[in-house]
């Protein structure tokens, strides 16, 4: 295990320095990714870091080219934003670890597909000149608000999911082999539980994730600030912010392979 980890610590603090440099994680997101990237590469070895890295990969990639459309810059991902993409493949990876059964290292990447699944959604679907809908009740609903989905932003949550089944398949027949019963049962699981913990996220999004109005002009917000104006909690549990949503819909999605398994 000690060499796993000395491994593990080498790579992801490799990956870790060259996003930072990048702006894709700021220093205490680049401290955080170093140390989940670790514990997923000791306890669930490559499988889930590969998916891991992959899902960090593209949806920084995708992440950057929605900016750049939207003429938008981000600060990098925090320590709350990594947790919330990362920590549930680290706790289904320590699991999968202590009873070896395969079924918690497909939760593990379960979890990783369902932020590149959100991911996928949230940044491609902003680019997306259809209307969008409430998942709650299907009503328009403005473009980027939690909670709203849109015919392409649905479509490219599917493709995110299906993009790590891929990767995980690809590494897993690489490392063991693969027949062609499991080909299909890992890219279902994966595919089909990833996406729906995208839907579990938008779903939560929308009912329960904080929104704020501000006091004088109305403007709606799920930050807890304005400039200059005070805001007050519209709608939603303050404790609930999107980072919450993030880690709840990957843990839904975990729970649910488990059930799928059984």
């Amino acid at each position: 295990m000690f060499l796993d980890a000395m491994i593990g610590l080498g790579i992801s603090l490799v990956i870790a320095m060259l996003a930072y440099l990048k702006k894709s994680l700021n220093q205490s997101g680049f401290i955080t990714a170093t140390l989940l990237g670790t514990i997923i590469y000791t306890f669930g070895g490559w499988l889930v870091w590969g998916s891991l890295i992959a899902f960090f990969i593209s949806s920084s990639l995708i992440t950057k080219i929605s900016e750049k459309s939207e003429k938008k810059e981000s600060k990098g991902r925090n320590a709350w934003q990594v947790l919330a993409n990362g920590l549930v493949a680290a706790i289904f990876s320590v699991l999968y670890y202590v009873v070896q059964v395969e079924i918690f290292l497909l939760a593990a990447v379960v979890s990783i597909a369902t932020s590149n699944s959100d991911t996928w959604a949230s940044e491609i679907g902003s680019l997306s000149k259809g209307k969008t809908f409430y998942i709650l009740n299907f009503k328009l609903a403005p473009k980027g608000v939690s909670g709203a989905i849109s015919g392409l932003g649905t479509f490219a949550s599917i493709l995110g999911s299906f993009f790590i089944a891929g990767v995980f398949i690809g590494l897993y027949a690489l490392l063991y082999g693969i027949g062609l019963e499991d080909f299909f049962m890992f890219g279902g699981i994966i595919t089909v539980c990833g996406f729906l913990g995208n839907l579990i996220d938008s779903y939560l999004g929308g009912s329960l994730q904080a929104k704020y109005r501000g006091i004088e002009s109305g403007t709606y917000t799920e930050k807890r600030w304005l400039p200059n104006e005070k805001v007050v909690l519209a709608s939603g549990l303050a404790l609930i912010t999107n980072d919450a949503v993030n880690l709840l819909s990957g843990l839904a999605a975990s729970l649910i392979t488990l059930v799928f398994f059984i």
